[in-house]
């Protein structure tokens, strides 16, 4: 049987060929989207990106491989700020430029310009202004469903994100650069105007560090693989999974200040990592993650977890006040789910979940390829239980 996309409009003209076209849809996957604008216009200046990370209050990287031997150079401008030139600087097989006091209340355009050409200009956020909403994606686990991985990208595409948190697993094998490559050639359309929060996961993992490298962590992140942002009034901590860490190790004080800071500043809390501290699917709850995870997110008040690693989505009802989340399924295989004690919603589908920050609380909803939410909740701030 050929994989190729079916047609866009397909003449269902009886019972057997829609019986036919469903067998094609479970044999192959979802339809492999049609080439973004992006894709068919200005790939050939690019080889991988632009992406966008995020360094200190005002600061942003922009990332992306060239072909071109000459510097090429990134322009940006805002409605405040004067058109800026910025020299993009070699740092082993990436070029990356270094945008500084980008304002966090108003959109930044940018554009990339090499010998062969420019890209269009691109907007996107650092941060939002007092009283305005949040809205993020958060996914994971894409590894080699390339088909799907791209299906998950077109549909958060076509939300209004501020970023996008990924909780892991991006490539089947982190030591190879060639996969590497192949993501963020997938995740061009919707990185190159969304910054990425990223998470290790255990297949991202290498003797060559290319996560580190490709995610410029020696940069923004004092080389750690742990990391505190904030956008607006929530905090976003990043915790690395892949390190032994118990309590008094280096990450539990840094993540323990990082909450405690958030208490004193009455901020919500998302706390993302790959090795869920909760899980029903086929790996099940990390337990080595879920006690200093548990009593962290108990005392400082945390209101939501993500992690990924199992390929199924899950929600927990709140445990002492924090809802656990698992979203691992936008291209690794999917698995079963076996709903436990603490489930309140568990699906085996691929998916994102869309998450609103506004009044003080968190509106989830997890979206399935067919632009079903198949899921909501309203998540509350909880208080500290020190």
């Amino acid at each position: 049987m050929s994989c190729t996309n079916p047609p866009a409009n397909p003449p269902v003209v009886n019972w057997l060929f829609a019986a036919a076209f469903a067998v094609l849809l479970m044999a192959c996957g979802p339809p492999t989207p049609a080439p973004s604008a992006w894709q068919a216009t200005e790939s050939s200046l690019l080889t991988t990106g632009p992406y966008i990370l995020l360094g200190e209050t005002g600061v942003a990287f922009i990332a992306f491989k060239s072909t071109d031997t000459d510097e090429p150079i990134v322009e940006w401008k805002s409605e405040s700020s004067q058109p800026t030139r910025v020299p993009a600087e070699k740092i082993g097989n990436l070029f990356v430029a270094t945008l500084q006091s980008l304002p966090g209340n108003e959109v930044i355009h940018y554009r990339v310009v090499t010998n062969s050409g420019a890209t269009e200009f691109y907007p996107f956020r650092v941060d939002v202004g007092d009283d305005e909403s949040i809205e993020f994606a958060a996914f994971g686990d894409t590894r080699t469903g390339h088909s799907v991985h791209r299906a998950v990208i077109e549909a958060m595409n076509r939300e209004d994100i501020d970023f996008v948190i990924h909780t892991g697993d991006m490539v089947a094998n982190g030591g190879r650069d060639a996969e590497w490559d192949k993501f963020f050639q997938i995740e061009r359309p919707l990185l190159s105007h969304v910054p990425i929060l990223p998470s290790i996961g255990n297949h991202d993992m290498s003797a060559r560090n290319n996560y580190k490298h490709y995610f410029l962590h020696d940069l923004w992140a004092k080389g750690r693989r742990y990391y505190a942002k904030d956008w607006g009034n929530l905090r976003i901590i990043a915790v690395d999974g892949g390190i032994e860490c118990k309590e008094g190790c280096d990450q539990f004080q840094f993540v323990e200040k990082a909450l405690r800071e958030a208490v004193e500043k009455d901020m919500l809390v998302v706390l993302f990592l790959h090795y869920p501290p909760f899980s029903s699917g086929k790996h099940g709850s990390n337990l080595d993650v879920q006690k200093p995870i548990t009593d962290l997110s108990k005392q400082y008040g945390v209101e939501l977890v993500i992690g990924g690693h199992d390929h199924n989505y899950e929600r927990t009802n709140p445990i002492d006040g924090t809802t656990y989340l698992v979203s691992g399924s936008a291209g690794a295989p999917i698995r079963a789910v076996d709903p436990q004690w603490f489930t309140a919603h568990a699906r085996t589908e691929p998916h994102f979940v869309l998450l609103k920050v506004e009044h003080k609380r968190i509106i989830l909803r997890a979206v399935n390829l067919r632009g079903e939410t198949f899921d909501t909740t309203v998540i509350n701030p909880v208080a500290p239980q020190p």
